[in-house]
């Protein structure tokens, strides 16, 4: 789910339905001034109404807590994976109940191919592929790696911890899906990982990873 910062209609935002909706996040709510207090209701917001959607429950009876690296948790509901990605006035929330999720979300615009990024974003052999293309395509795939390596240390609950040459991933030219490498471009072959990359709004590009953990349990 995705929501710009500003649309959410006014009888969800009036003060006392946002402090209601907010619940325990009120007090981080009114810390905050500004466009930083906006986009920071907007975000828990839509955790909640995405949560709410997954569980068929009413978003005001949910409460948001934290993990020990920040990432949102419903108090009481341990099957939901909650992960929120924004970007200027941009927020996206992926949610699943059937095992771990990670989301990412940026401006298809930016530019990171020459801003000597790759020495610390690209495991060796994603370096040399890149080499391997057009100078024209270069950006478009740094970007989609840039995506999918925040989305997989999101749902891993890890972070900036796991360093990003530690593992790589092959995108799929033919869409949006990608398969997760080791360092040295071997495949990591666990099943129950999905990754893909998805357009978004015609100006994102949003990566997603998500790992099914249902046979496991």
């Amino acid at each position: 789910m995705w929501s710009r910062v500003a649309p959410w209609h006014p009888s969800l935002t009036a003060p006392a339905r946002l402090r209601a909706l907010l619940g325990d996040d009120r007090a981080r709510y009114e810390a905050r001034d500004g466009a930083d207090a906006e986009r920071f209701a907007a975000g828990r917001l839509l955790l909640k109404y995405a949560a709410a959607q997954a569980l068929r429950a009413d978003p005001a009876g949910l409460e948001l807590a934290y993990g020990l690296t920040g990432r949102p948790l419903v108090r009481g509901r341990p099957r939901v994976a909650l992960s929120l990605s924004h970007t200027g006035d941009l927020l996206c929330v992926a949610v699943t109940v059937a095992g771990g999720v990670g989301v990412d979300v940026e401006n298809a615009g930016r530019r990171l191919y020459g801003t000597g990024l790759e020495p610390r974003m690209c495991a060796p052999s994603e370096r040399a592929a890149l080499a391997r293309l057009p100078e024209a395509d270069r950006d478009a795939r740094l970007l989609r790696l840039w995506v999918l390596k925040e989305a997989y240390t999101k749902a891993l609950a890890q972070g900036r911890l796991l360093p990003f040459t530690s593992f790589g991933f092959r995108p799929d030219r033919a869409g949006g899906g990608a398969a997760l490498l080791r360092a040295d471009g071997t495949p990591v072959a666990d099943p129950a990982w999905r990754f893909t990359t998805l357009p978004l709004d015609g100006s994102h590009l949003v990566g997603l990873a998500v790992r099914d953990t249902r046979e496991q349990q």
